[in-house]
């Protein structure tokens, strides 16, 4: 009787010891196995594009940078994930090698983790919420978002629980995943540049159309601008007409938030042509008789 108590012990450590072992080798097994995957799928998204391929995937917002950032969010939960199942297989299964009943265990924890869900529900509500936004690729780190009809900003960060938005006034907010209810996303697709261009009324708006026309050919041919430009500007014409002016007006298909600074440039470039064609803008109203 004096022997059995101490080789049930050492019948229990070896137990326990390859339980830690197999639990360990489980873990680097599949960690290495997550990892060959991500390395694997971002390696496939750096494959060899021509110039019109790239711009389509960036204007449909599946850039590489954009792509790995999802990717490494994804393997960082499936490896939390992992280490979570582990430990819990891990110590239900010592517990029982030591003979520790588990069914009243079981449901003392049951009975606490209802307890503890009611508390935590908004947390959970979070890292749900936060799961499904990355998932679904709903917006990522650099993109601007209006949450809510309240908050707009810059995405600086996405996590499972928090985001993280710094507004244009430079005011940083950090918003609950759980909590985010409506959300616009000004970075995902295309963008356009709609250009306005008043003259005289009395000016000569065929010619000033030409001009335009030119004007945004050329800079539809630069490099600069073919990086940002989807498709060829188009001069629509004369948009509006009132006794002060003539509105003429062109748009430009872009990548997603790149209007802005092709806007400026061309009704810069624009408005040196036409001054050089004698073509003016329309005058100012007359001061009031007194």
């Amino acid at each position: 009787m004096s022997w059995t108590l101490p080789e049930q012990w050492v019948n229990n450590a070896v137990v326990i010891v390859v339980t830690v072992l197999i639990a360990f080798i489980a873990r680097g097994l599949l960690i290495r196995t997550i990892r060959r995957i991500e390395r694997s799928v971002v390696a496939e998204a750096k494959g060899r594009r021509n110039r019109a391929s790239e711009i389509l995937r960036r204007a449909a917002d599946m850039s590489d940078e954009r792509h790995q950032q999802r990717t490494h969010t994804m393997a960082g939960l499936l490896k939390n994930l992992v280490d979570i199942i582990i430990v819990v297989v891990v110590v239900m299964t010592i517990l029982n090698v030591v003979g520790v009943p588990l069914g009243p265990l079981l449901a003392s924890a049951s009975i606490g983790g209802v307890a503890i869900g009611f508390g935590a529900q908004s947390l959970v509500k979070d890292y749900i919420s936060g799961i499904f936004m990355v998932s679904e690729d709903q917006f990522g780190v650099g993109d601007w978002i209006q949450i809510n009809d309240q908050v707009s900003g810059r995405v600086e960060e996405v996590g499972l629980r928090v985001t993280r938005v710094r507004a244009f006034s430079g005011v940083v907010w950090y918003i609950r995943n759980g909590d985010i209810v409506q959300l616009g996303n000004s970075s995902q697709g295309t963008s356009t540049a709609i250009i306005d261009v008043p003259i005289a009324v009395h000016g000569d708006s065929g010619h000033a159309i030409s001009i335009i026309r030119e004007v945004l050919a050329q800079m539809a041919g630069e490099p600069e601008w073919q990086q940002v430009l989807i498709a060829d500007p188009v001069v629509l014409g004369v948009e509006s007409i009132d006794p002060r002016q003539t509105k003429l007006r062109a748009t430009a298909d872009t990548l997603a938030n790149q209007q802005w600074g092709f806007q400026r440039e061309a009704l810069n470039r624009i408005r040196t042509a036409l001054h050089e064609a004698g073509i003016e803008p329309p005058t100012a109203y007359p001061p009031p008789l007194e």
